[in-house]
């Protein structure tokens, strides 16, 4: 290495100390060199050093928990009115999200496109339902609390972020789309107070509900998919969007 090399590089490196220290970069952010050796690993260490904050919420940038995260209204079912049923789940919420585990990280392009797999191991929802139809040529009707229980999820995470040009002249790296795709092995759908909470009855239903979960789960996972989506874009920006581009991909 040259000497002006080296006195390239101290230039720069004193550079980006001021600018991080008039930012004062949070406890939560950890920043990765591009011409890190150790990129990938460094990533995946910034990846966990979040988490914590993500599981109790960010108040400072009113960012909510993600435990649990709010899914909002699903549709999870729903067919031609009096030859099938129709369940829409409402005020769904999702606990586990957080227990992630990161199996791989490719760093497509620096600061612009990634790509996660995680595993999910344990995964849960609760929320209210109503449900119409007919089952096993049973007419059901009725509403109530439900609850679900999935294991096994494999997720696929892309994220694509842009450059944008802030009000004060900097230039911002900022989600611009984030693809989820989520895969369930197995889970079970318990809808309670049916049939007034006659359990016989109750239990039939649940049980075929149940045995057709990988079709139930055909419609319910892309709706789950867009809502983390959703919440983790508008995470990624309220965090992406306080610091330029100069600060966190250096």
């Amino acid at each position: 290495m040259n000497s002006r090399t080296v006195l390239f590089s101290s230039v720069a490196m004193l550079l980006l100390g001021s600018v991080c220290a008039q930012y004062n970069l949070p406890n939560y952010i950890h920043v990765c060199h591009k011409n890190d050796p150790q990129l990938v690993q460094c990533m995946k260490r910034s990846v966990e050093g979040l988490r914590p904050y993500l599981t109790r919420g960010i108040k400072e940038l009113d960012i909510p928990p993600i435990e649990p995260i709010l899914i909002g209204d699903l549709i999870v079912a729903e067919s031609v009115p009096g030859q099938g049923v129709s369940i829409t789940a409402r005020a769904v919420k999702a606990y586990g999200p957080s227990n992630f585990v990161l199996k791989k990280l490719d760093v497509v392009e620096y600061g612009k496109k990634y790509n996660f797999d995680l595993e999910l191991p344990q995964l849960a929802a609760e929320g209210t339902y109503d449900i119409d139809g007919r089952i096993l040529l049973i007419p059901v009707k009725g509403s109530g609390h439900f609850s679900g229980n999935f294991s096994n999820a494999q997720a696929q995470v892309r994220v694509r972020n842009e450059r944008i040009t802030g009000s004060d002249g900097q230039t911002y790296m900022v989600p611009k789309k984030i693809d989820i795709k989520i895969r369930i092995k197995n889970g079970k759908i318990q809808l309670d107070n049916l049939f007034g909470g006659d359990r016989v009855l109750g239990d039939v239903v649940n049980e075929t509900i149940n045995r057709n979960f990988d079709v139930l789960s055909k419609e319910i996972i892309p709706l789950i998919e867009k809502a983390l989506s959703k919440h983790f874009k508008k995470v990624g920006s309220k965090i992406m969007s306080k610091y330029p581009e100069s600060v966190l991909f250096p």
